[in-house]
């Protein structure tokens, strides 16, 4: 029998808890924001996951906060709270995943019959969660953040039911740490690297913010239990099938609606599938895809869609015969100079060549000018093609996401019209080499001026490392709720290019 213990915090976890919990969780992954971002490397390696997991959890406190509470609310309440907003704004894979250990918190609450959580409802939690998500995946990956939680729902189960919560939630989080650093030797991407798993390091985090409220560390303190991920561990035995590489494109969008036949949807159009709930009807999903316009033209025909937002993402794992493939099969022509902007165009669908090229076969319907001087545009308008005059790439990227397959190409060009005319840029002037990200930050601000909901921004990687974090968290600060994509572009020929819609 473990003896008795009347410190409040070691009774049970309330509702003014689990909110300092939270708030200290948005704190300390805001910390280790780009050292979780550096681990990123599965299952693409495009430097995110502490970007994406810090805003879905501030997002989840920003649910709360708009309750404006005044008096202590049970367990329930708060973390109820915290469950939607993390839905609605979860971010990436990681985002979408933290947005699932937060339901299983809100589930475990709402069965509670005393306003509180004790110490047995941690390891009823994490299991909870572990299960959300590994249902919530197409196709779930050991060696990963469920690897982790699962070694911690473990590790607080091992300790006995008369435990006090604090040491139940330590002996979580010394499990986690365990299983964190055995992630480096199950997957190849990990073990190539030489890192640990990144949403494992964020769940680590986590629990750390758990230990600081437990222990009545204030928001804002230096932590009395910080970790830095390291620890050993054992194997843990793979119980869910390993996926491949991703594809270039990320599409995440709110769904209401038939969510068994949207994961179908997806699954036959992509991979990375994760489709989550958050308990009253809605679902946010999130889809790796080569051909965003299908796939969106059917996810529309579903149900009701909201939030809509596409990233591209870097290659992993792709031939040069899938981009040529992908090249052969589009009809949509992008314009755009050679290294990273015709890239960028690939990843996104589209068949691309320099400006002075001659257009490559009768398959192209749509030509995209991207701001390019085309000596190829006579030729196409004799040839009878549709020319879309995008002014830009980012507007060749607006034009880009509201293309749809099965459109006609009279239809299709009015839609990219319609979007490139919605749609507000600007260059950011100098040189990469005198400029930062202040800078970008500028002439964003000023687009937004007038309105605006999605920001996109091409910049040079010549920029400072941090550039496009520090963007995206200025933007966030100054205009809260508008979407920030940032994507750096290797040959870009300027500073910045700023597209906002």
């Amino acid at each position: 029998m473990a003896p008795h213990n009347d410190d409040p915090r070691d009774t049970g976890l309330t509702g003014e808890l689990i909110a300092t919990w939270a708030r200290r969780s948005a704190e300390l992954l805001h910390h280790h924001r780009s050292e979780i971002n550096g681990l990123n490397v599965f299952p693409i390696p495009d430097a995110d996951t502490g970007s994406n997991m810090t805003a879905t959890m501030e997002s989840a406190v920003a649910a709360l906060d708009a309750m404006h509470l005044r008096a202590p609310q049970d367990a329930a309440t708060v973390a109820a709270a915290l469950a939607a907003g993390a839905v609605r704004g979860a971010r990436g894979n990681s985002g979408m995943v933290l947005s699932q250990i937060l339901r299983a918190l809100a589930e475990t609450a709402s069965m509670s019959p005393t306003g509180e959580l004790n110490a047995t409802a941690v390891p009823t939690m994490l299991t909870r969660a572990e299960r959300l998500v590994c249902t919530a995946m197409s196709d779930p990956v050991e060696g990963t953040v469920i690897t982790v939680l699962r070694r911690a729902a473990a590790g607080a189960a091992a300790v006995g039911p008369d435990a006090p919560l604090t040491v139940v939630a330590d002996a979580a989080r010394t499990a986690a740490q365990d299983a964190l650093a055995a992630t480096t030797d199950q997957l190849d991407a990990l073990r190539e690297a030489g890192v640990v798993d990144a949403g494992g390091r964020g769940l680590v985090v986590i629990l750390d913010a758990l230990h600081d409220a437990l222990a009545g560390t204030a928001v804002g303190e230096t932590s009395t239990g910080d970790s830095d991920g390291a620890g050993t561990g054992d194997g843990v035995p793979e119980q869910c099938a390993v996926t491949g590489a991703g594809a270039p494109l990320e599409i995440m969008f709110t769904f209401h609606g038939p969510a068994d036949r949207l994961r179908t949807v997806l699954e036959s159009g992509g991979d990375s599938v994760i489709v989550v709930g958050d308990g009253g009807g809605a679902h946010r999903a999130h889809v790796h895809t080569r051909s965003a316009g299908p796939l969106i033209e059917e996810i529309f025909a579903l149900g009701e869609v909201a939030d809509l937002r596409l990233e591209v993402l870097p290659e992993s794992g792709v031939t040069e015969q899938d981009r040529a493939g992908t090249r052969r099969s589009s009809p949509v022509y992008a314009l755009a100079p050679a290294g990273g902007p015709r890239e960028i165009f690939a990843r996104a669908g589209a068949t691309v060549g320099d400006p002075a090229e001659v257009l490559p076969d009768d398959r192209v319907s749509i030509v995209l000018t991207n701001g390019q001087e085309a000596g190829a545009l006579p030729a196409a308008l004799a040839a009878g093609l549709t020319v879309v005059d995008t002014g830009s790439l980012v507007g060749g990227l607006a034009a880009l996401a509201v293309y749809s397959a099965s459109a006609d190409a009279e239809d299709n060009a009015e839609e990219m019209a319609d979007a490139v005319s919605a749609q507000r840029s600007a260059v950011v002037p100098g040189s990469a080499a005198d400029s930062t990200a202040a800078a970008v930050v500028a002439t964003a601000g000023d687009l937004l001026a007038d309105g605006g909901e999605l920001v996109t921004v091409l910049y040079d990687p010549a920029l400072p490392e941090e550039t496009g974090a520090t963007v995206q968290e200025s933007l966030a600060a100054s205009w809260p709720g508008v979407e920030v994509h940032t994507i750096p572009v290797p040959g870009l020929g300027m500073v910045a290019q700023v597209g906002v819609e």
